[in-house]
C-alpha cells in the first residue's frame, strides 16, 4: 500500500516542482541575458566552482584520482560521450550564430 501511495504522490509533487523550476530558469535566463559579457563569464566560473564543491560535499567525486591506474577518459561511458558531443555542438552552433554576418565576405 505504501508503494502505491508513493507512486501516486510522486507525479503530483514532481509536476509542480518541474513547472516552478522552469519558471525560475526562464527568469534567470532573462536576467543573465542582460548581463555584460564579463559578468556572464564570471557567473560561469562561479557556477563551476559551486557545482564542484557541492559534488565534493555530497560525496560525488567529479574528478578522477591522480593515482588511478586508468585514464579519466577511459571511465566515460556512451551516455557521457553523447552528452559531451551534444554540448559541444550546441556551443559551436551558438558561436556560429553570433558571428558577424559579413565575416565570411
Amino acid at each position: 500500500m505504501k508503494n502505491m501511495m508513493l507512486s501516486l504522490l510522486v507525479p503530483v509533487i514532481v509536476g509542480p516542482l518541474t513547472f516552478a523550476a522552469m519558471q525560475a530558469l526562464k527568469v534567470a535566463s532573462a536576467t543573465v541575458d542582460t548581463l555584460p559579457p564579463i559578468a556572464k563569464r564570471f557567473a560561469v566560473a562561479v557556477i563551476a566552482v559551486v557545482l564542484t564543491v557541492v559534488g565534493r560535499v555530497t560525496g560525488v567525486d567529479v574528478a578522477c584520482d591522480a593515482e588511478a591506474a586508468e585514464n579519466c577518459l577511459a571511465l566515460l561511458g556512451r551516455d557521457e560521450v553523447k552528452a559531451i558531443i551534444g554540448a559541444s555542438l550546441a556551443f559551436a552552433l551558438h558561436w556560429l550564430k553570433n558571428l558577424p554576418k559579413d565575416a565570411g565576405k
